[in-house]
């Protein structure tokens, strides 16, 4: 009966390959390709993290001698997401690095794409990157919009991107619901969810900073303080953008679809 029950847990968590890619991304100067590139990585639906790995090659020469999916079946996927994966990235030092970037919704990473610099957010950035490993659960979402842009003057660069979920076997299949909030002011923002306008859960975030929430329900509702006493509250929609904004006329807090 132990050796069954072990076994079940065994497997109750386990990897599934999600994309290898390469791509060319532009020297900064190029007039005949793009600069940027995004990749839209999909994850299963169970997925409770994802590891990524980054290589960076010059263009021509994307040499890999083992694919990450077949190097972390060593590992056991109930402790992926807290080993450090950085032996599994690829070794080659020759100084050739990229802006990488991870967008859980479509409007930034098209921004991003499109050049227009100030109106994107990522949810998290990777600046000057060679080639590294991680595995983690930020920015978690059923799609995935992973960017790279060269700031390289005069050389392009070839980017392999491979993506492995891990999932739960034992947590029930569920539709998953994102909303991405943000602070368009310049000091610290509380604000308020609820999934019911009866239960609410405070929350803080710093200036310019993004939270996405990912919830396996089809509401969800945010209310921000706009004096001591006053307040304003909006139903929010699935995957849309929402920027907590202060208006210097009226001089109150309020939220903002963008």
């Amino acid at each position: 009966m132990l050796s069954i029950g072990a076994s079940a847990l065994l497997f109750a968590q386990q990897y599934i390959d999600v994309t290898d890619e390469t791509f060319t991304v532009n020297s900064a100067t190029s007039l005949t390709g793009n600069t940027r590139n995004i990749s839209h990585v999909s994850l299963p639906e169970k997925a409770i993290g994802y590891i990524y790995r980054i290589s960076v090659f010059s263009k021509g020469n994307t040499n890999v001698p083992n694919a990450l999916f077949k190097v972390i079946k060593t590992i056991d996927p109930s402790t992926a997401l807290t080993t450090s994966l950085m032996e599994y990235a690829i070794n080659n030092n020759d100084g050739k690095s990229v802006d990488a970037f991870i967008f859980n919704n479509t409007y930034d990473a098209d921004n991003f794409y499109a050049k227009k610099d100030n109106n994107w957010n990522a949810c998290r950035s990777l600046m000057n990157r060679s080639n590294c490993c991680f595995a983690t659960k930020e920015c978690l979402n059923h799609v995935l919009y992973f960017g790279f842009r060269n700031n390289n003057i005069s050389k392009g660069l070839d980017v392999k991107l491979e993506v492995v979920a891990i999932v739960d076997t034992t947590t029930a299949a569920k539709n998953k619901f994102s909303y991405s909030i943000s602070n368009g002011a310049s000091v610290n923002v509380k604000y308020f969810l609820s999934l019911d306008v009866q239960n609410w859960t405070e929350n803080n975030l710093r200036p310019g900073y993004q939270n996405p929430v990912s919830i396996d329900q089809p509401q969800l509702f945010i209310k921000v303080y706009t004096t001591q006493a006053n307040f304003v509250q909006y139903k929010m929609i699935p995957d849309n953008r929402y920027k907590i904004v202060y208006n210097t006329q009226t001089r109150k807090w309020d939220v903002i679809y963008y």
